[in-house]
């Protein structure tokens, strides 16, 4: 039986139900936002046996990931993505013909039966969202019923409809924060009204261990009833997603040894990775035979 065949759980009244996963941010260019989600969709496509999809939406925020995780654009990749990605599927929601299943010939394999991008749109960005609007919500649907996570760049601040729009179709939302004292106070003193009732995870990116304000310092004095999770800057990570091997970078030090310059953000990386898994119900085996 193939992988993609294989029954998985989250099942729900005989259909399976995926999780809509949105990393945002209250401020924009801060917090490492995008950088958080291109670390944790590779990691998860790498060592948990989901099914995960990438979801590339507006045309301003594409770029940064499809050059983290794409070492080259050839012909034939510009001739695929030319007919493919969200734009292609807008069609065929508006014409009533897309299905769950048709999503994965519409996307990019980055690891085979584990993670998928799905380019983003070749408009401009007003362009998309005004005609996306009624089919956001429908194509987020579709997904969710035939991918374990659907991973998406929800951008910044609540000012946009679009972020509106996808941090309600969200089943849980990463937080993207940082150690800044002005941005922590208004969110956590000031937080958005939406944010009642659905599921978060926060997250310090761009994470500094010598700064006074430590993960478990803003635990405390924020009065956060769950845990805050550090992802550290890392230049070597940074480089290799400017040259499209973030993939490449994540494989290679997965086992690194705890002395390793590269081990503090590995382990947070997978710290955040597993606290996604566990929100989502899946707590699925590692690809390399480990529980979780």
């Amino acid at each position: 039986m193939s992988e993609r065949s294989k029954p998985r759980g989250n099942e729900r009244g005989g259909f399976f139900v995926g999780h809509n996963i949105v990393f945002w941010s209250p401020v924009p260019g801060q917090t490492g936002n995008t950088t958080n989600l291109i670390a944790v969709a590779a990691l998860l496509g790498l060592e948990y046996s989901s099914r995960i999809v990438l979801f590339g939406h507006l045309q301003s925020r594409r770029a940064a990931v499809e050059q983290a995780l794409i070492k080259r654009r050839s012909e034939d990749m510009l001739a695929f993505t030319a007919d493919s990605g969200i734009d292609a599927l807008a069609r065929l929601a508006q014409n009533g013909k897309l299905s769950p299943e048709m999503i994965r010939d519409y996307t990019l394999p980055l690891l085979q039966e584990r993670l998928d991008l799905l380019p983003g749109s070749n408009k401009a960005d007003k362009a998309l969202i005004m005609g996306m609007k009624d089919m956001l919500a429908p194509l987020l649907d579709s997904a969710k019923r035939y991918y374990d996570l659907t991973l998406i760049d929800g951008g910044s601040g609540v000012g946009s409809g679009w972020t509106q729009l996808l941090l309600q179709n969200a089943d849980l939302v990463i937080v993207s924060l940082n150690q800044n004292r002005f941005v922590l106070e208004r969110f956590f003193r000031h937080r958005e009204d939406w944010l009642k009732g659905k599921k978060l995870l926060f997250v310090l990116g761009q994470y500094d261990r010598d700064s006074a304000l430590t993960a478990k310092n803003m635990v405390r004095k924020y009065r956060v009833k769950m845990p805050i999770y550090p992802v550290p800057h890392q230049a070597g990570f940074m480089d290799a997603a400017q040259e499209g091997r973030a993939i490449d970078f994540l494989f290679r030090n997965r086992n690194v040894p705890r002395d390793h310059a590269h081990h503090a953000f590995m382990q947070c990386v997978r710290a955040l990775a597993q606290a996604i898994i566990e929100q989502a119900e899946l707590n699925k085996p590692f690809f390399g035979g480990k529980g979780v």
